[in-house]
């Protein structure tokens, strides 16, 4: 009986990164997966990092990787056009700094993680406020006759006004004085609203809870919250707003060409996640009518919200 020897060195097989393997360079690696890079492709990209040195050194470090993830993952996002604009620009300034550029650090990586930070930001300030514009937006609309029954319309199928603005006072932001007993911490005002007449204020704490209306007798208070979109959104039992994506300071930048076909001010896809949730749901105290009890089209979030419950 004779001993098992073990493999001979010459024909022992080399274990070897598959991918460096097949692609010697990170440039190659890069321009063979540009076309892959979506906006969900992030965790499939890093795992490959764990058994590639070379994709190890682009996740590293690759700012064209970074900057392709950070348009991909933005433009189905409202605030596009400028949240691009904006890193160009800033990005031009990062690379004329000398000690930037000696800090190994991946610009539009550092950018893609604070946009994702930022996008789960729940409060607004003032200065940020007053630069939106919002599409206002009843949740109860018209009456209307279906099969003998009434049904009340969605308010959420037609703007009541596309202007809507949360200005400054004229000489400052008027932040409220230590010591106020108000609930809130600043106010100003308001533009724009379907009623047209002028003397509108809107207050707001620390906390983004919001109230507008003519003092004293104000509409009942509400929310800002951000939208999946990582849009702004402010809602009370009346009403719902959405801040109107802002457009391209300019038409210069080929870069935000794509993102055009994803027009974030179009109605469907502002409004979109509201009204596809829509439900046909029995109007509280409603009397019936023709035996049948009066109904409203209502999306589901608004059901769910506490002011209703």
């Amino acid at each position: 009986m004779t001993d098992i020897n073990p493999i001979s060195e010459q024909h022992q097989v080399v274990v070897c990164d598959p991918i460096d393997f097949t692609f010697t360079t990170p440039e190659l690696i890069l321009n063979i997966i540009r076309p892959l890079i979506d906006a969900h492709s992030l965790p499939a990209l890093l795992s490959l990092s764990t058994i590639s040195t070379n994709f190890l050194q682009i996740i590293r470090t690759s700012e064209t990787f970074w900057k392709e993830l950070c348009h991909q993952r933005w433009k189905e996002k409202w605030g596009f056009h400028r949240r691009w604009e904006e890193a160009l620009k800033h990005y031009d300034v990062f690379n004329e700094c000398q000690e930037a550029r000696d800090s190994r650090v991946t610009f539009w990586r550092q950018r893609y993680f604070e946009q994702e930070q930022d996008a789960t930001r729940q409060s607004i300030s003032p200065r940020e406020l007053n630069l939106l514009t919002f599409d206002f937006r009843f949740w109860i609309g018209q009456p209307t006759v279906v099969d003998e029954r009434i049904v009340v319309k969605s308010g959420l199928l037609q703007s009541a006004s596309k202007d809507i603005r949360f200005l400054n006072n004229e000489e400052e932001h008027q932040v409220v004085e230590e010591g106020n007993e108000d609930w809130f911490s600043y106010r100003g005002a308001l533009t724009g609203h379907p009623c047209r007449e002028p003397g509108i204020e809107w207050f707001m704490n620390e906390s983004s809870i919001i109230q507008w209306g003519f003092r004293p007798n104000l509409w009942p208070k509400g929310e800002i919250r951000r939208t999946e979109l990582w849009g702004w959104e402010i809602r009370n039992p009346n009403v719902v707003m959405r801040a109107i994506d802002p457009l391209p300071s300019s038409d210069d930048d080929n870069a935000t060409e794509e993102g055009n076909d994803l027009n974030n001010n179009s109605d469907n896809r502002l409004w979109k996640d509201l009204i596809d949730s829509l439900e046909n749901v029995p109007m509280r105290n409603a009397p019936e009518v023709n035996g049948y009890p009066v109904t409203a089209e209502l999306p589901r979030s608004f059901l769910e919200h506490p002011f209703v419950q």
